[in-house]
């Protein structure tokens, strides 16, 4: 669940008072330091996850209105507060693999499928297909990002392409191969993404 921290970024918008709104920056500027410091509950995580969406035109609005458009792709809504995130690549991470399912926010799971898996040219780093994808989006698949202790313990299972345009395979438990696919260049983080902790 450290990893939900340190790859979110959240501004929260308060509800205009008076006809003022403000942001407030939460830890945009500082990575977590240890455990002590990320969020841990699961409820409020699941929560969290539950509500996750792509910006949408009100939020966007409220992003240009403060000259930050474009940094902040997904939002969080929890009853009138907006919670805008700007991860390192995606704002799913799934951090345990258990009894076949991928776990993300505190205790949420879903399936794990060979066949959807994806690898980013860009960084080697490997992407699950979502089953349900993130509401507001255009239509296109939506990837998490395996945690790296998830996609070590597959890795006795991965083989490299023979060329760098070929694509990697993975041995399921039948011994069967299956590929795994090239991340899409949508999926691949954008400008808005946070720099990664050194």
């Amino acid at each position: 669940m450290g990893a939900f921290s340190s790859v979110c970024s959240l501004l929260n918008e308060a509800m205009p008072i008076q006809g003022a709104s403000t942001l407030t920056n939460i830890s945009e500027q500082t990575f977590p330091k240890n455990i002590a410091s990320s969020i841990k509950d699961p409820k409020f995580l699941n929560f969290f996850f539950r509500n996750l969406r792509y910006t949408g035109e009100r939020e966007s609005s409220f992003l240009q209105e403060s000259g930050v458009e474009g940094d902040y792709p997904f939002v969080s809504l929890c009853g009138l507060e907006v919670n805008y995130i700007r991860p390192a690549c995606t704002p799913i991470v799934f951090h345990s693999l258990e009894d076949g399912d991928l776990v993300f926010g505190g205790s949420m799971t879903q399936p794990f499928d060979y066949s959807y898996l994806a690898m980013s040219k860009n960084t080697g780093k490997i992407y699950h297909q979502l089953r349900v994808p993130l509401k507001n989006g255009n239509g296109q698949e939506d990837f998490g990002l395996l945690r790296s202790t998830v996609a070590i313990a597959l890795s006795d299972k991965i083989t490299p392409g023979t060329t760098d345009e070929d694509p990697w395979t993975i041995v399921r438990e039948d011994g069967t191969e299956v590929p795994i696919q090239w991340l899409p260049e949508y999926s691949e983080p954008g400008s808005w993404a946070m720099p990664e902790a050194e």
